[in-house]
């Protein structure tokens, strides 16, 4: 995927109109905007859509509702004239008033204290509450000689790194047992249904063909007609990013992912959903996935507690779908009584990328051409007579799509660069977008750490902003995670990014030797971005010294 460097209104333009446009304080990312402004956002969004779609005279219904929302009438014809320009959510926000979004009032020791305490907070698998932060930086500021930072800031700076999206979720009320307990509907993507299962089979790696275990499969079906919008396959236990990969393969064409594959078959159900049903798991409680399916006009339900005949339709698809995986060698089945003495390591030969192209093939070449016994109709000429009747709603900016759905954290953008997780990202294009000590929402694939993503001060694209030292090579954020989690055993606190690079390399050294003997090693290295799991060459060029003092090459003169 390319992303360009700098968004097309400044790429050609100088400092003053850079620094104009960052004087409006405009909103750079979906996840820094309060609740608040995001619901008046919705309410003038639909006020204004309705507006809009209603033919004859404006007069009387812009004065209905100018006086329900407590504006004059010439406030409501500016939101309509603002829609018709750019029919987006994010258009229709508040405007900003007072100190500029995202920017905090703490002292920097003060700011330094208050991240130490959220950083052991969200360590801790006890899932303790709010106020444990509030409690423990009160007694580390009395130590410090620091003020402690109020509960209101604690609050943002949960906010700023999605944190608080965890403990809030939103059930609906118990429905009475006498209504019908399974959702239904006879238009295409008007509900979705996203869930998770581990694949009931052995899969092996590209090199050895050994085992590496059973991997994750996440699934996104449409319930009016059966059809598998997409799915994701990882080794990975089901995440956020998983989530947002399958929303992205779901709601994106699939031509080029099926070329790039090797696949001539024909799967072309795609577009916007208008509900997304899932369960209660924490990856579907991110605040990129909510925020993200607001703005894309996607309405996010969950499950009731207790109440699994909601999810019925794609329950019984992934089950479906196992009893075809049963087929396969290296199958697990469903329990060991039913496997019996069925050596499946032993017998596991497909590799994840093998294992990828076979369900491709079972989704698309079989299953959506045979008569589904739920609806009595093949789901393909089911998909085909709804878009008829209603084309689906397409993606206009794919690349951006992607990216809404990705991780964010804040940082502070300083000389040389940002950090995240004691990587050091830099780009010059930073220094002439933000002013000095800016904060911003960095977003990042946990695949691929060697780049991450920044939207631009005009909300029109995103930066991609590279490792500060290119001889960096790519690493995966639970590799980064293993390898702090090493150092940290040994006494290091708060590990370079040298170290945290060099102890990379040497896992995976030793990886690359056990591979042989062990699975988890296996797993590991399968994980490993692809750029970077060859073993890199030997380096022949000496090390840089920067202590010593640079003399410039004499030059001529013009």
């Amino acid at each position: 995927m390319s992303f360009k460097r700098l968004p097309k209104a400044l790429r050609n333009a100088g400092i003053s109109k850079i620094e104009r446009v960052l004087s409006r304080g405009s909103v750079t990312d979906l996840v820094a905007i309060s609740d608040g402004d995001w619901h008046e956002a919705c309410w003038r969004y639909n006020a204004v859509k309705s507006l809009a779609s209603e033919p004859g005279r404006l007069g009387r219904r812009v004065k209905a509702i100018a006086k329900s929302f407590g504006v004059a009438e010439r406030t409501v014809r500016r939101w309509l004239a603002v829609y018709r320009r750019n029919p987006d959510i994010v258009a229709l926000l508040p405007r900003q008033k007072g100190q500029r979004l995202g920017s905090r009032r703490l002292r920097p020791d003060s700011e330094r204290l208050l991240g130490e305490v959220i950083d052991v907070w969200a360590a801790r698998a006890e899932g303790l509450p709010v106020s444990w932060i509030v409690e423990e930086c009160r007694r580390r500021a009395r130590s410090r000689h620091l003020v402690p930072p109020s509960r209101r800031a604690v609050e943002a700076r949960l906010r700023d790194r999605g944190l608080d999206s965890l403990a809030r979720q939103r059930f609906v009320d118990r429905p009475d047992p006498a209504v019908t307990l399974t959702p239904r509907t006879r238009q295409a993507l008007a509900i979705v249904q996203i869930d998770h299962t581990l694949v009931d089979i052995m899969v092996v790696d590209e090199v050895l063909r050994e085992s590496m275990g059973r991997p994750w499969i996440t699934v996104a079906f449409d319930i009016a007609t059966r059809i598998v919008l997409g799915f994701v396959l990882r080794l990975d236990p089901p995440s956020a990013t998983s989530v947002g990969l399958v929303l992205a393969m779901a709601c994106l064409p699939k031509h080029q992912w099926l070329k790039d594959r090797h696949l001539d078959v024909e799967w072309s159900p795609f577009g916007l959903p208008k509900m997304i049903h899932v369960d209660n798991g924490k990856e579907f409680h991110s605040l990129a996935l909510t925020r993200g399916c607001e703005r894309y006009g996607i309405s996010l339900e969950y499950r009731p507690p207790g109440r699994p005949q909601f999810g019925a339709h794609i329950e019984r698809y992934l089950g479906t779908l196992m009893r075809r995986i049963h087929g396969l060698p290296g199958t697990t089945f469903s329990n060991p009584t039913e496997r019996g003495k069925y050596r499946s390591e032993a017998r596991a030969t497909m590799t994840m990328a093998e294992l990828e192209r076979w369900l491709v093939l079972e989704i698309a070449g079989r299953y959506h051409q045979r008569v589904h016994s739920g609806v009595h109709a093949i789901p393909a000429q089911l998909w085909a007579k709804s878009v008829r009747r209603k084309s689906p709603l397409p993606v206009t900016d794919p690349e951006r799509f992607v990216l809404d759905f990705l991780p964010a954290d804040t940082r502070r953008v300083g000389r040389n660069g940002f950090q995240i997780n004691r990587i050091r990202y830099w780009d010059p294009v930073l220094a002439r977008l933000f002013p000095p000590s800016a904060r911003v929402l960095v977003r990042h694939d946990p695949r691929d750490l060697s780049r991450v993503f920044v939207p631009s001060p005009t909300n029109a694209e995103y930066l991609t902003i590279p490792y500060a030292d290119l001889r960096r090579p790519p690493i995966t954020l639970a590799e980064l995670d293993r390898a702090r989690t090493q150092l940290s055993a040994k006494g290091h606190a708060q590990p370079s990014e040298d170290l945290i690079f060099a102890t990379t390399e040497t896992q995976r050294r030793i990886e690359r030797d056990a591979a042989r003997r062990s699975r988890r090693a296996r797993r590991n290295l399968a994980r490993q971005p692809e750029r970077s799991k060859q073993p890199a060459p030997p380096k022949q060029e000496r090390a840089v010294n920067y202590n010593i003092r640079v003399v410039p090459y004499s030059g001529e003169e013009w």
